[in-house]
Parts: C-alpha cells; sequence; structure tokens
C-alpha cells in the first residue's frame, strides 16, 4: 500500500499543472514597445554583433553565463538501466531543479535518442555553444568514459559526468575526515572498493589523487577481484585494467579480509557482518548502493562499533549525497567562466567539503536534522546537504582553483575571492529549499497540532503527509464518523486521534469552566462558554491553551479573523509581545523576502509599527536570515512634503529601543531598499544592499503589496505567519492547499519546539 501510494502521489505531483518541474521566465522588462524593439529587432542586433567580435561577450549579454545543460541518452537512469532518452526526461528535469534550488543555475534538460559514440558526441558538441556548461546524467559505462574524454578534450566549456565524479569528489571528503578520526595515514590504507562502473572507477581514481597508494586498492566486480591474470586474458575493459594487481584471484570476502576502508557503488545486501569483522581495526565502511546499500548502516555499526560507516541513505548519519558537489561546483566553474573542470577544481571541491565539517555547525543546521548538537566526529564526517555554507566553501574553492589552473576566463589579477565569497552569500535567499529545513527541524520533537477542521480534504490530505513525513501529531476536531468517510473516499490509510467537541465531556466540565473563568470578566457566562466550545475553533484553542494540544492550525473554511478572533480570546498574546502581528514569507527571484504586517493591523500607530518591525526581524532569523529591515513609504526620508508625518521616524526610534541589535532605516521607497544604485544617493542608510524585511506602512499596502507579488511576480509565498501569540497558533487563508496546510503546520510545530525550549 505505501508504495502504491507513493507511486500515486509521485504521477500527481508531476502532472499538476504547469506540467513539468522546470520552466522559462523572461528576465528583462517586455511590456512595451521600446522594451521589444531593445529585446529583439533592431536592438538586438547589437549584442549579436558585440559576440561576433568576441565570442566571451556572450557570457555578458546572454544567459550563457548561468545556464547549463543536463544530457542524457537514457541508457544507465537511477535504478532503472536503460529506459530511454525520453523515459529519463523526468530525472533531467529533476536534476534541473536541484540545480536551480541549490545553487541557482538556470538549466535546460537534453534527451538525445543516440547509444553511437560519435554521433551522441556530435550532436552535443553541436549545441554546446548554447551553454556555459554541460552536466552528463545517467549515461551507461563503458560508453559515458568515452564520451566524456572527448567532450572535455573538444570543448571550451566545463563537462562533467556527474555519474561519475559526484560520488567521487563528496566521498573522498569523507575519506580526508574519516582516515584524520581513526588516525590512519592515506598512503598507507588498504581499500577494497565493490563495483566495477562509472562512479566506482572514478572514486579510485579521485582517491589516488588525494593521495591513495593504486597498488593498495583491490577493485572487485562481478566476476571477483581484479587481477593481473584477468588482465592477460584480456577480460578487462581499459578502464578497469587500471586497477589489476598482481595478487591471488578471489571474492569479495577474501578481498576484504585484512582491508581497513570497504567502498561500495555497487549492489545492496552483498555484505554480512563476518565480513566486516574481518577488517582491521577501526575500519571505514562506505556502503553507498542506492536505495539499498551493501549492508545497512545500523547492521554495519552492530557488527563493528569501531567503524566509521556512511551510506547514500538520509535516513541514516553521513548520507554521501551528490547535491553536496555538482550544483557548487557548476556554480563555482560558471561565475569564472571556465573552460573545463580540471582535477585541481574537483580536489578544491573534496577540500573544502571536508574541511567545512570541521567547523562550528550552526544551529539551524542541527535543527534542521532535529539534532541538538552537531559535531566533527564518527557520526559528522561531510556537510549536511541543507548546510547553506556549502555554496561559499565549495563553489568559490572551485572558482579558485580553476584560476589557479589557468583556465578560467578571468585573470588571477582580476579574482578577489573574498568579494566573490560575498557575492555567493547574497545567493542564500533562495539556493535552500527552506521549508524542507523547517520540516526536518520540526521531526526533532513531534508536537500535537490540532486541526479544527477535521474534515476538510485539504486537512485530511495533509494529515497523511504529516504522518508520513514524521512532522506532527495531528490532532483532528470533529465528527469520527464523517471524518472516517471522507478518508475512505480519498483513499487515505492513516490513524491518529479524532475529538468530537460536541460530544467530548471535557466540553461541559474543565474546558467550560477554564473558558468562563478566562472570560468572565468580559460578559461570558458559564452557559455561554459550554455553547461556544461546541465551536470547534474555541474547543481547539482551549486545547493548546490547557497543555492538550501544543499548536492550532486552521482557517480553510471561513475569513481570518473569525479564527484569530477565538484564539486571541482564549490563548492570548505573548507577554513580551503587545501586538499580534500576521508576515509572509516570499521567494522572489532568489531572494529570500518579509513582508509585513499583512493580515492583522489596520492601520498600526508608531509604537505598533515598531512591534511589527521587531517580530517579523525576530521570525526572519528564525529562518536563518540575518534581518535588514526597510520601513517603506511613498517617498524617501520624508523627501515629500506633503502628508509627511513623524510615524515612521517614531517607530524605527522605538524599534531601536526595543531590540538594540536590529538593523533598520527609513522611511524609505520600496525601490530604494532593494536596490543598490538607488541607496548610493544615501550614504548615511544605516544597511548596504537589498533589504530582507519588508514593513508597511498599514495592512491594505502590505496585503496589496503580497498579493501582487503573489499573483504578477511569480513569487513563492508562505503565510501568514503568525507572531505575538502566547502559544503557537497559525491561521491559513481561505482556499489554501495541502502544501500551505504541511508548511504551516511545520512552522507550528517548530515554534511550540521553541517555545518549549524557552521555558526550561
Amino acid at each position: 500500500m505505501k508504495d502504491e501510494k507513493l507511486k500515486q502521489d509521485a504521477l500527481d505531483y508531476h502532472a499538476e499543472k504547469p506540467f513539468g518541474k522546470m520552466k522559462t521566465v523572461p528576465t528583462k522588462p517586455h511590456a512595451t514597445q521600446r522594451d521589444l524593439s531593445l529585446a529583439y529587432s533592431p536592438g538586438v542586433a547589437y549584442p549579436c554583433l558585440e559576440i561576433e567580435k568576441w565570442e566571451d561577450n556572450a557570457y555578458r549579454y546572454t544567459s550563457k553565463g548561468n545556464l547549463v545543460a543536463v544530457i542524457s541518452n537514457g541508457t544507465a537512469v537511477l535504478g532503472l538501466g536503460d529506459i530511454g532518452a525520453l523515459a529519463s526526461k523526468p530525472v533531467m528535469e529533476g536534476k534541473g531543479l536541484l540545480f536551480k534550488a541549490f545553487a541557482d543555475i538556470d538549466v535546460f534538460d537534453i534527451e538525445i535518442d543516440e547509444k553511437d559514440v560519435d554521433k551522441f558526441v556530435e550532436t552535443v558538441k553541436r549545441i554546446a555553444p548554447t551553454f556555459g556548461g554541460i552536466n552528463l546524467e545517467d549515461i551507461k559505462a563503458p560508453e559515458c568514459f568515452e564520451i566524456e574524454r572527448r567532450l572535455v578534450e573538444e570543448l571550451d566549456i566545463p563537462v562533467m559526468h556527474d555519474d561519475q565524479h559526484g560520488t567521487a569528489i563528496i566521498s573522498g571528503a569523507a575519506l580526508l575526515n574519516s582516515l584524520e578520526i581513526v588516525g590512519k595515514n592515506i598512503s598507507e590504507v588498504k581499500i577494497v572498493v565493490s563495483g566495477a562502473g562509472a562512479s566506482a572507477i572514478s572514486c579510485a581514481d579521485h582517491w589516488v589523487n588525494l593521495g591513495v597508494n593504486i597498488e593498495n586498492i583491490k577493485m572487485v566486480d562481478s566476476k571477483g577481484i581484479i587481477t593481473k591474470s584477468r588482465l592477460e586474458a584480456n577480460g578487462l575493459t581499459q578502464e578497469k585494467a587500471r586497477f589489476a594487481h598482481d595478487c591471488p584471484d578471489g571474492d569479495l570476502a577474501s578481498a576484504m579480509n585484512g582491508c581497513d576502508v570497504f567502498l561500495g557503488l555497487s549492489k545492496g545486501d552483498i555484505v554480512n557482518p563476518e565480513m566486516l569483522r574481518s577488517m582491521r581495526e577501526k575500519p571505514i565502511v562506505f556502503a553507498l548502493a542506492n536505495p539499498h546499500p551493501e549492508i545497512m548502516p545500523d547492521v554495519a555499526k552492530a557488527a563493528r562499533p569501531d567503524a566509521i560507516v556512511a551510506s547514500g541513505r538520509s535516513d541514516f548519519s553521513n548520507q554521501v549525497n551528490n547535491v553536496l558537489g555538482f550544483p557548487y561546483i557548476f556554480r563555482g566553474a560558471l561565475d569564472c567562466m571556465a573552460k573545463k573542470i580540471t582535477p585541481s577544481m574537483k580536489l578544491a571541491a573534496t577540500i573544502a567539503l571536508a574541511n567545512l565539517a570541521k567547523e562550528p555547525v550552526p544551529d539551524e543546521v542541527s535543527e534542521a536534522y532535529g539534532l541538538d548538537f552537531i559535531t566533527f566526529g564518527e557520526d559528522y564526517i561531510i556537510p549536511k546537504p541543507f548546510d547553506k555554507r556549502v555554496l561559499v566553501w565549495v563553489a568559490s574553492a572551485v572558482a579558485e582553483a580553476a584560476v589557479e589552473a589557468g583556465v578560467a576566463g578571468i585573470k588571477s589579477s582580476n579574482f578577489d575571492i573574498v568579494r566573490y565569497q560575498e557575492e555567493l552569500e547574497s545567493r542564500l535567499g533562495l539556493t535552500h529549499s527552506v521549508m524542507r529545513s523547517v520540516m526536518n527541524r520540526a521531526k526533532s520533537s513531534l508536537k500535537r497540532i490540532v486541526f479544527p477542521e477535521g474534515d476538510d480534504p485539504a486537512v485530511l490530505r495533509a494529515t497523511y503527509e504529516l504522518i508520513q513525513e514524521v512532522i506532527c501529531t495531528p490532532i483532528l476536531l470533529g465528527r469520527k464518523e464523517a471524518i472516517e468517510k471522507i478518508k475512505s473516499e480519498l483513499n487515505l490509510e492513516f490513524e491518529c486521534e479524532i475529538i468530537d467537541p460536541i460530544s467530548d465531556p471535557r466540553r461541559k466540565g474543565e474546558y467550560r469552566s477554564a473558558l468562563f473563568n478566562k472570560r468572565a470578566r468580559k460578559g461570558m457566562t458559564i452557559v455561554d462558554a459550554q455553547r461556544v466550545l461546541k465551536s470547534r475553533t474555541y474547543f481547539g484553542a482551549l486545547m493548546v491553551e490547557l497543555g492538550d494540544a501544543d499548536g492550532f492550525v486552521g482557517g480553510l473554511t471561513r475569513a481570518y479573523p473569525t479564527f484569530l478572533r477565538p484564539c486571541l480570546e482564549v490563548i492570548g498574546t505573548d507577554e513580551n509581545s503587545e501586538r499580534v502581528v500576521g508576515m509572509y514569507m516570499m521567494a522572489v527571484k532568489g531572494k529570500l523576502l518579509f513582508i509585513g504586517d499583512a493580515t492583522v493591523n489596520v492601520y498600526p500607530d508608531e509604537r505598533t509599527l515598531a512591534e511589527i518591525a521587531v517580530q517579523t526581524a525576530r521570525v526572519a532569523k528564525r529562518f536563518g536570515i540575518k534581518p535588514k529591515v526597510a520601513m517603506l513609504s511613498f517617498s524617501n526620508f520624508g523627501s515629500s512634503r506633503e502628508l509627511r508625518s513623524n510615524r515612521i521616524e517614531n517607530a524605527i526610534r522605538i524599534a531601536r529601543e526595543i531590540d538594540p541589535s536590529i538593523l533598520i532605516d527609513g522611511p524609505m521607497q520600496a525601490d530604494t531598499a532593494l536596490l543598490n544604485d538607488i541607496q548610493k544617493n544615501y550614504p548615511f542608510m544605516e544597511f548596504k544592499g537589498a533589504a530582507n524585511v519588508l514593513i508597511c506602512p498599514s495592512l491594505a499596502s502590505a496585503n496589496i503589496a503580497y498579493k501582487l507579488l503573489d499573483h504578477l511576480g511569480d513569487a513563492e509565498m508562505t503565510g501568514p505567519i503568525l507572531e505575538g501569540m502566547a502559544k503557537p497558533v497559525q491561521i491559513l487563508q481561505q482556499g489554501d492547499g495541502v502544501r500551505e496546510v504541511v508548511h504551516m503546520a511545520a512552522i507550528c510545530a517548530v515554534d511550540a519546539h521553541r517555545q518549549e525550549l524557552e521555558r526550561l
């Protein structure tokens, strides 16, 4: 049932409109005739002529410098094998999504229906001028070796077959750090490689470049150890022949006897505990076959507690994940206009990853993986995929290596590594899946989240996802019979607590008394309390107030105030906050922004405006953003005398009194808040570069702004995020879908965990 559900969910995910996982969007103005005359005829002739004069001008006048082709013929797709070019397209689109999400690189996926090496190479060469780099993907061995070699030699842009080099680069970092932990010399350790495909051979080659003695590597394929006797019998490819040694023939078990390191890139369940016990003390075990490793990490640790174990799985520590490599390697190569990816660039990526793992890990990374603390050691030998710092460390190391090797389009005298790292840091807004990080953090402490609209189909589908992803423990309010009927209609199978407030004895007992005591001096009688608690909104809010639930998420079926008001009456505001604030998190054109107040305060006075700024900045920090707060207005720093007031200026002063560390300025126009060129006119500004927290002067302006961005600006919206409640409450918008419900539940759960820690 689980596999069938996954299958259907995956098909629905890919079939949702717009079809596919990637699209192209204009990056230049195109609304007027003048715009079009510049974008196309006659204006476009001028950049064409400049590129004709010097081809590298294409990096200045076109998208070439940020465009990678992900190319495959579908002959070795994931665990599916030779499924053909067209059938590989969903995987290639997925690779494009990772390029964009992690390194902000645009991608065209190209599926070439050709298995002949000469014809495939010729096809790629003819389309190569379009791109700044080429990522070869899922091409079977041994053809992939010849294809990559020829394209690297014959093209003047970076070409990399990620199946070969991605795992090599990441596992190399894991090897360096593992050897450091166990205190072994890289030139002396004996290594067994299980598998002799593209990835295995590339890993072995890369490890030799790191310092491994090639004579100490035993490679094992399906026929056993690769030996000189097999070479003499002409039974080996050129790639395998490099690892043929003068040793007895044997199987994997005999090869592993007395070795220090096992690298598995073959198939699942071929290594048993006894084979691990035959290894030397403090063995290193990288079982990287996916999705089933050569030996499960927990089984490996049980057999050899002294081992350092890594796998390709995300549910165990030390995941060797190619996403730690290819987006950032191409990012660095593109940014320096590299002509190729050299061994020194790959080594630089490996060393950067190894060194980053030894740095103190930010709390946000630890929280993202549900851990209290992460530190360098046997359970943390390489950085986590959602560590934002990987972009800066790896891309800058790759670019610097390219410049030093003389393969970059930038001269060493013009390359400022510090400045480039600052440019990379500016990309961190949208380069990572923020909400995935939040959901991973929620997993660290499964909080009970109550949903008053328990019979809503979107809530039920979200509940299924929340349970499957282990994000929180949902509690549904509603009639059990109705909920079970809808679950059946939706083909959903899950178990969770269901409460009907009308029949629940607490409505006429402790809940009634608690609500009466809280609202008696607001005119509520004991009879009123019992009646009001028929409302699932009031009942759910009281569950949170009395500790029977940790958070509240609702709002799909009625207007925002009808859900917010009961929560304010029952739960109230945080003792450190005078106002409740509603804000949106927006991912727009590669930047993460927060805009407030968009849902609660209609025309805030100066004190309320200051509270909105401080609380919105506080939320931004929780998402790993260093807030730069811009107080928006219709003029810059009071330049317009008409309708001028001191409200915003006073709000800024009050915000600094509330939080002296806040980086805030204004009043300013929106373009001043976002554009460096305009900010140059105001050298006195408190911050430089684009603001990431935008505070609007009224609810109307904030509401208009976020809805325009949502529908016209191609922004990804999350929210409204509610801040300032005494206990975690998140109110949805009418019509929100499953994705929004899941996201807000995760935010609510993380907020509950944070408040719990603050009370300790």
